[in-house]
């Protein structure tokens, strides 16, 4: 659309498009006009005063090099162009962005590489390169490894000030999703068993909670400092996106880490520990109905409601924007697996 655009204004200016010219130093960004590569050459050469035999000109974005006037016109309008002096290289935008997070995690240059990305923020004009940009900034702007409340005051406004650390917020942000997940678990017992097995129901299930209880809620899903086998993150505290119930892992590659920043504590808020085989429509339900259909000589499992309602053979950590919300039957329960041989 933008390509017709283009041509449909050219008509009306002799061909003319507006485009934009720096060096490799990117001390000057200087915009011109031009009809045809020769004419841009030409322009281009004598803002930057450089010599127009000695130049090479490719495309900002990926450093494509334009030789000649067949590729220059599919090119629209605002396209940056980088005048190259013999000797020098681009190799494009997306370049200096990577070698700027190879070095993310070297402390004592991150002012400088934060500086060095806000000059590519100032001269971009590309709303999607601005928002991607914008996000390493941020990531540089961060204290990811600070871990006490007196290294990083900003990650705490706001919470209550028993929390000393980091990973003591974090124990309790998994330990209160974990909690929320027997009181529906609850609940939904109390609202849909028949009266006559419900207390049974319910007593089986305080068994589940006095097994939490002993570990601790498994607050170390997101604690950083627990053991690999335990914990949900790496080391420094980084999450990935497991994907949705029904795919194997994240396709569109998403990442958090909530110790790094206030923002992030609070984005982690719309991660979701999902269950693949649905809680309310399909493990209590079950449940449920093992209770009355059991037979006399059979027991209720209570094992496996634990593992299906709390543990991570039954829980993923989804990033919103991959968490299925929709009704959903994976038929890989049945009430006959909450039985067992009393």
């Amino acid at each position: 659309m933008t390509f017709i655009l283009d041509r449909f204004l050219s008509l009306f200016n002799g061909g003319m498009k507006a485009y934009k010219v720096q060096d490799v130093k990117r001390e000057q960004r200087i915009g011109v006009t031009a009809k045809n590569f020769k004419e841009l050459l030409e322009k281009g050469a004598e803002k930057l005063k450089l010599n127009p035999e000695e130049v090479t000109v490719v495309i900002e974005d990926d450093g494509t090099a334009v030789t000649d006037d067949k590729f220059f016109k599919k090119l629209p309008a605002q396209t940056v162009f980088v005048f190259l002096k013999k000797g020098e290289t681009w190799r494009g935008a997306g370049v200096l962005i990577h070698d700027a997070l190879s070095k993310l995690y070297c402390a004592t240059r991150k002012n400088e590489i934060a500086s060095q990305i806000r000059d590519l923020l100032i001269t971009e004009n590309a709303p999607e390169k601005i928002h991607i940009i914008s996000q390493y900034l941020e990531l540089l702007e961060t204290n990811t490894s600070s871990e006490k409340r007196q290294d990083h005051e900003d990650w705490f406004e706001g919470l209550n000030k028993k929390y000393k650390t980091k990973s003591d917020v974090m124990r309790h942000s998994a330990q209160t999703r974990i909690r929320s997940y027997y009181m529906t678990a609850k609940e939904q017992i109390e609202r849909e068993a028949d009266k006559e097995y419900k207390q049974d129901l319910l007593d089986l299930l305080e068994e589940g909670f006095q097994k939490l209880k002993k570990s601790d809620f498994h607050s170390s899903y997101f604690d950083r400092t627990a053991s690999e086998k335990q914990r949900m993150c790496d080391k420094q505290g980084w999450f990935r996106c497991e994907g949705p119930f029904d795919m194997d892992n994240c396709d569109r590659f998403h990442t958090i880490n909530p110790y790094a920043s206030k923002g992030y504590r609070q984005l982690f808020g719309l991660w979701n520990l999902d269950h693949i085989i649905e809680k309310s429509r399909e493990v209590i339900p079950r449940f449920i109905e093992a209770a009355r259909s059991k037979q006399k000589h059979q027991d209720l499992n209570i094992d496996l409601l634990y593992k299906l309602l709390f543990t991570r053979e039954n829980l993923k950590l989804v990033q919103v924007g991959c968490h299925k919300k929709a009704a959903r039957e994976s038929g890989k329960i049945t009430w006959n697996d909450f039985c067992s041989e009393g």
